[in-house]
């Protein structure tokens, strides 16, 4: 049986129509899982509550404003105007608001589909965002549309994009950087064979880049860290280039300066774009018209600076970064049990639960890929492998060194891509070995592990989506008492 399975799959991805049809396929049961019962629950989950809410007043007068205690219950009924006249102090940038406010002026900020509509659908566009960056790395179409589909059934990544906060969004954003950051090494790397040159240039796919890094931070400031990696990462590679071309790789250091210089000009204006309702306001958290917008703005970073620097408050959720690899503390976003049935739907008892759990096979495979891939730069750099290192690495080592600060697990959501990227490119690999001898037995065993992955989400769907279910199979689902 998996012979034949593994025989139809050859002779479908030999097809014309596969890849495209592929494309829209994963996409489409990415965008049916995120945008499936987004509208349930009608309330602001964990911090919903927050980012919601500072978006409609933002998209109202360009800056957040103050809500009083007990503001949840009238604003999920309906009523906008519960807002107070006074500026809001907020530490994190305008942009992912912005994102959000975006689909409150489409739907409507009076019900949920409002609040959670550009979260999910910049959490669908990543699917075919991974499928283009994994069929330049990998260079095999079929292992592109399995990173897609990874993507597509990977819990967190599910999670945070039907959740109105801001990491799903600083995601989709950090992976836009990342295909400009593969497109400039394929540039790069072109232009350096055909012309032979140890001239300095401008990188023009570094411009994008910029612009979507510049994006990434307005949403929250760990952007910067990719900033800080996607740029090390082109000096990085350009110096590997000159070398293996046998040109001298001191001019290496000035063109890192020049993609420095392109990088942080144009990340800086985007970045300050996103201050414009701000800016061009009179009458937000600590404006001061008077003294210009300069100085005021620079002590409002000041204050957000220290803020999160020194946020320790403990949080029964909260986890350091050691813990997000095994996955020991993942975040219920909602739970809402009724034992009489008055509630339920169809059954005599029900819950509804949304909890921040990965798909394990993808998110442990990933994982073994990345040690993998590790081990193998030890031996030779390889470029593409080194770029989905960056990727990883930007998003979760510089969290290691904070680890008494209060953070979550979800924060980790925009490692899913690069899991996936990694699990698929790991995967295209072992296949490759088999080309020659074993081949169906070693794509039955890939074909086996992806089938694993799919099963793995349909069963934990219920979590992710927030369906009704028994009070059984939410239990079922919590296979470790650290995740209740």
């Amino acid at each position: 049986m998996i012979a034949q399975a593994v025989n139809l799959a050859g002779a479908l991805a030999r097809t014309r129509y596969f890849y495209p049809v592929g494309i829209l396929l994963i996409t489409l049961i990415g965008g049916l899982i995120r945008f499936g019962n987004l509208t349930n629950p009608t309330v602001l989950m964990f911090d919903e509550t927050y980012y919601v809410k500072d978006a409609y007043t933002l998209g109202l007068f360009g800056s957040e404003r103050e809500w009083p205690e007990g503001a949840n219950t009238a604003f999920e009924a309906g009523d906008l105007t519960g807002f107070l006249t006074e500026a809001a102090y907020v530490v994190h940038p305008p942009i992912g608001k912005w994102v959000i406010w975006l689909g409150m002026e489409l739907f409507g900020a009076d019900n949920t589909l409002g609040w959670r509509f550009s979260v999910a659908l910049l959490g669908t566009l990543a699917i075919p965002l991974v499928i283009a960056i994994a069929n330049r790395l990998i260079g095999n179409r079929f292992f592109a549309l399995v990173a897609g589909l990874f993507l597509a059934i990977e819990g967190l990544a599910i999670v945070m994009s039907r959740t109105a906060i801001l990491d799903g969004i600083l995601m989709f954003f950090v992976l836009g950087a990342f295909y400009f950051l593969v497109r400039d090494l394929e540039y790069w790397r072109s232009r350096m064979n055909r012309l032979h040159s140890n001239s300095l240039a401008l990188r023009p796919w570094l411009i994008p880049m910029a612009l979507t890094l510049g994006l990434a931070t307005g949403v929250k400031w760990s952007g910067l860290y990719f900033m800080a990696f996607f740029g090390l990462y082109t000096f990085v590679s350009d110096l590997i280039i000159r070398k293996r071309l046998g040109l001298p790789p001191v001019l290496a250091i000035g063109q890192g300066f020049v993609n420095a210089l392109t990088l942080l000009s144009i990340s800086l204006a985007t970045y300050l774009a996103g201050w414009s309702g701000w800016i061009l306001g009179s009458d937000g958290w600590g404006r001061q018209p008077e003294r210009g917008w300069i100085a005021p703005l620079w002590e409002y970073h000041q204050n957000a600076y220290s803020f999160h620097t020194g946020l320790a408050t403990e949080h029964p959720y909260m986890s350091s970064a050691l813990e997000w690899l095994p996955m020991l503390r993942p975040v219920a976003f909602y739970f809402e049990r009724d034992e009489t049935g008055e509630s339920c739907t169809s059954l005599p008892e029900c819950n509804e639960a949304i909890t921040a759990i990965p798909n394990l096979v993808i998110w442990y495979g990933g994982l073994l890929a990345i040690l993998w891939l590790l081990f193998r730069q030890l031996r030779r750099v390889r470029l593409a492998e080194l770029a989905i290192l960056t990727g990883f690495l930007a998003g979760w080592l510089p969290w290691v060194f904070y680890p008494d600060r209060t953070i979550f697990i979800f924060y980790a959501v925009v490692l899913s891509p690069f899991l996936s990227l990694a699990l698929s490119y790991g995967l295209h690999h072992y296949w490759r070995k088999g080309l020659v001898r074993n081949l169906p037995w070693r794509s039955g065993r890939i074909l086996v592990l992806i089938v694993l992955a799919m099963l793995f989400a349909i069963y934990f769907l219920s979590i992710w989506m927030g369906y009704e279910t028994p009070y059984w199979v939410w239990r079922g689902q919590m296979w470790f008492p650290w995740w209740i």
